[in-house]
């Protein structure tokens, strides 16, 4: 009996150690491609990263500050990879030959879904192609106002010029469809109905258990809301007293300046000035640089947010498949 006791026992420590191999192979099989992915794209992720450096806010920064006109080409459908039905909207002379090039318009969409697999895109449900020329608003993400559980892509055409750049953003607006889309907030018809209703905003903000978007109500297990308790809770209030500057007057330049000011004061704790406009911005940014830059070594606040994605398998693999995506452009 005893004999058939020990015998047991020794067959269970063997299936135990098993198990244990298959799941650290299979961790060790991941780490290793995600490492072998970060080492095929070295060059090519600092040169998007790159792309991306800048003082947004920057009061010094001499770039134009005139506002250039919008011109939308082509609304599409979106259907899996394919977009479809097109619609086409009067456009200045300058720019018909990008609205009747679709082919470049399949090659701004192809952008996106090399970089995206398909079952992460899936709330995406219309592809706006726009300009506003080179280098300005190179991408955007909005909430269907028919059914705010479905997005919007849009893209400028004329920044297909620097994919590099592009690329980096549209990472950063994938990164709002990620913690934004209906599996991580709630989403409020209401809202976006009435985007500037700051009166509604607040009523909303205070009913909500967790951490408020601007856009409806996260979920308690949500990545917006883990990011917002471990990093903004202390420096919230200060904040928001300079988000409230960009409602007080036409004016914005206090506005920009308490936030490049804000920024200066708190250097170690966001990847870059853009990522102080707001925590979905945060959130975002920290996302690009999650995955375009090696794992962090330090312990900066900046450096904690990065490393923040690690904890998610899910968006671990999310990150192998975007690198995978961008290495090949």
């Amino acid at each position: 009996m005893k004999n058939n006791q020990a015998f047991v026992v020794v067959l269970i420590v063997m299936g135990l150690a098993i198990l244990a191999g298959i799941l650290f192979g299979r961790y060790t099989l991941v780490s290793l491609a995600s490492e072998t992915v970060n080492a095929a794209c070295t060059f090519r992720s600092t040169d998007i990263i790159a792309s991306a450096q800048g003082d947004v806010y920057n009061p010094n920064d001499e770039s134009d500050s005139v506002v250039p006109d919008t011109y939308y080409l082509a609304v599409y459908s979106v259907a899996g990879d394919a977009i479809t039905n097109p619609e086409f909207q009067p456009v200045p002379n300058e720019w018909k030959d990008e609205q009747e090039d679709t082919a470049l318009q399949d090659e701004t969409w192809a952008l996106f879904t090399d970089l995206i697999p398909p079952q992460d895109r899936e709330m995406v449900a219309q592809f706006n192609v726009f300009t506003d020329g080179y280098s300005n608003t190179l991408a955007a993400v909005d909430q269907l106002k028919e059914d705010p559980s479905l997005w919007v892509l849009e893209i400028d055409i004329e920044d297909l010029k620097d994919k590099d750049a592009l690329m980096f953003t549209l990472v950063h607006e994938y990164a709002h469809l990620l913690t934004l889309n209906a599996s991580q907030v709630i989403p409020d018809r209401e809202i976006v109905n009435k985007p500037g209703d700051i009166s509604l905003q607040q009523k909303k903000a205070a009913a909500c258990p967790a951490y408020f978007t601007g856009t409806g109500c996260s979920y308690d297990d949500s990545y917006i809301n883990a990011f917002y308790r471990r990093f903004w809770v202390d420096i919230n209030e200060e904040w928001k007293k300079i988000d409230a500057l960009q409602y007080a007057t036409d004016d914005q330049t206090p506005y920009y300046d308490g936030l490049y000011n804000f920024y200066l004061s708190h250097l170690d704790q966001f990847v870059d000035d853009y990522a102080v406009t707001h925590p979905t911005e945060d959130i975002a940014e920290a996302f690009a640089y999650f995955v375009f830059s090696p794992r962090p070594a330090g312990n900066s606040i900046k450096e904690q947010k990065i490393a923040f994605f690690y904890e998610y398998p899910e968006l671990v693999q999310l990150r192998e498949d975007i690198l995978n995506g961008a290495c090949s452009k």
